[in-house]
């Protein structure tokens, strides 16, 4: 079971924005809603590509890859080090370490331990006032 918050319930399909985002790189103050909304990146991968398995759109060949992808996105997930964010991310980390380019093995993503971290982070961002948000953009 994955669990999934979809903040404020919009859909986001068709926005736009003239606005550029802010950038979170180099010296950019990390934060747990830091955290929480870049976790946000690795559920819109796994997710996306679960329902493009689930829909016969792609092979397990395909969605193994988008899992090890996913998994260096979420090495790449700044967090503050402290707290129950941070001990969730590394729950996660510890659950699908990130697989190198080019290697060919499954990734933890779905696995019992994968989904108690999720839960956790769930919570987590919640106590923080964040929440966890993902896009969905295939199926339809």
């Amino acid at each position: 079971m994955i669990i999934i918050a979809l903040v404020g319930g919009a859909a986001l399909t068709g926005c736009s924005s003239s606005t550029a985002p802010e950038s979170s790189g180099a010296g950019a103050e990390v934060s747990d809603a830091t955290t929480c909304e870049a976790f946000g990146d690795v559920l819109t991968i796994t997710g996306n590509a679960d329902i493009a398995l689930d829909q016969g759109r792609i092979g397990q060949q395909e969605h193994d890859g988008w899992e090890r992808l996913a998994t260096r996105v979420l090495d790449r997930v700044p967090t503050t080090g402290e707290g129950a964010v941070s001990e969730a991310i590394t729950q996660l980390r510890d659950s699908a370490p990130p697989i190198a380019l080019g290697a060919a093995y499954s990734a933890g993503i779905g696995s019992t331990s994968w989904n108690d971290g999720i839960g956790a982070l769930l919570e987590a961002c919640q106590s923080a006032g964040s929440d966890l948000a993902t896009e969905a953009f295939t199926g339809g």
